[in-house]
């Protein structure tokens, strides 16, 4: 009985996840517009992607990646002091 409602419970949840699935676009907005239209040009990056995470969000990535680095040495830190 247990498994009948354990797969009866995923496949509710399988079910709900397929149906929230839209194969449709998003709206544009008018971010959206401007990155399409002047992101390459802006950054000098060839590829769209590129040009977004390198050159829109490069602030971004690199306070997440000092972020990253002082979390490691803070962790290393206290292993090496307890020791």
């Amino acid at each position: 009985m247990r498994r009948v409602a354990e797969l009866a419970a995923i496949v509710v949840i399988a079910l709900f996840l397929f149906a929230a699935l839209t194969p449709a676009a998003p709206e544009g907005t008018a971010a959206r517009e401007y990155v399409v239209e002047n992101g390459v040009r802006e950054t000098g990056a060839v590829n769209l992607v590129t040009a977004i995470y390198l050159g829109y969000r490069v602030f971004d990535t690199f306070g997440e990646t000092v972020v990253l680095l002082l979390a490691v040495s803070g962790v290393t830190f206290l292993v090496e002091y307890r020791r």
